[in-house]
């Protein structure tokens, strides 16, 4: 039981979700504390619940993918009404916690995130290869809930900038996931960026987006400013090693299952940038401008 909740919660990548919201905190205060945790775990609830009726949108579809096929609502072990229930109490909780802590601002990120993912994002999947696109300013919201509980606001150059790098970095991310498993996606009649732009156009598109992924990480760092030169050398070998691994895309014998090992380089730079940020600004703190 404990398991298919956690599967149909997606909890691991809920939590990988919720770290952000405490990130973007740590780069707005510089330290830690208990609104922190607060707005992390609020972040997750609501990451439970919006996964949990994703799954319930798209059960049948589900079914159809070998990777999916064993997901909860899918195998039949939990109905759809039992999942709606289940995800409604999480949003719920995460509407009513969130209010508590920032008022209505924070009521109405979680709002538009329930609405944009579930109402917007999820139905878009099954038309355009393009809904990553607008589905990815959902990336922006725990940021920005993390950022208003240490006390800013989100009309700052800073948090432009994170934006920026949240928004932009999803997209290379979610097409790296289509060449992984374009197969059970084709497979469950969902329109894929590898069918609109065909493979090799699509490996140079994804890598033409991590560069400019990178330059947006450039551009937040510049940003913050970060004052220890350990942590600005850090940073510079992020980059240098995130760009090495996108160019694994340009490889003539460059196969779909090579794109594992990318997502996991990029996704470890990008968390490294935001944790070595976070240092310097609790090392090295300065008021936001």
């Amino acid at each position: 039981m404990i398991k298919d909740y956690f599967v149909l919660t997606k909890f691991v990548l809920s939590f990988a979700v919720s770290l952000s919201a405490l990130l973007a905190y740590i780069m707005a205060s510089g330290t830690f504390g208990i609104d922190m945790f607060i707005a992390t775990f609020a972040v997750l609830l609501v990451a439970l619940g919006v996964s949990t009726l994703n799954q319930v949108q798209e059960h049948k579809e589900d079914a159809n993918m070998e990777r999916t096929k064993h997901r909860p609502i899918a195998c039949g072990k939990i109905s759809p009404m039992q999942g709606i229930i289940i995800g409604t109490v999480h949003i719920i909780l995460a509407l009513g916690l969130i209010y508590w802590l920032l008022g209505l601002a924070g009521l109405n990120l979680f709002l538009f995130a329930f609405i944009w993912y579930n109402g917007f994002y999820t139905p878009l999947k099954k038309k355009s290869a393009l809904a990553v696109v607008p589905g990815a300013l959902l990336g922006v919201v725990p940021p920005a809930i993390g950022w208003l509980a240490a006390g800013e606001n989100l009309w700052t150059p800073e948090f432009y900038s994170l934006g920026i790098y949240f928004f932009i970095w999803q997209i290379p991310h979610f097409w790296l996931l289509v060449m992984l498993h374009y197969g059970d996606y084709a497979g469950a009649g969902y329109p894929t960026a590898m069918r609109l732009f065909g493979r090799v156009s699509l490996q140079k598109l994804t890598f033409v987006w991590l560069v400019i992924s990178i330059q947006a990480g450039y551009f937040m760092v510049s940003i913050f400013e970060p004052g220890s030169n350990i942590i600005l050398v850090l940073l510079a070998i992020t980059a240098v090693l995130a760009f090495l691994s996108s160019l694994q895309l340009l490889r003539k014998k460059f196969e779909l299952k090579d794109a594992r090992k990318v997502f996991i380089e990029i996704n470890l730079a990008f968390l490294g940038s935001l944790i070595l940020v976070s240092i310097d600004r609790m090392i090295n703190f300065t008021p936001l401008s």
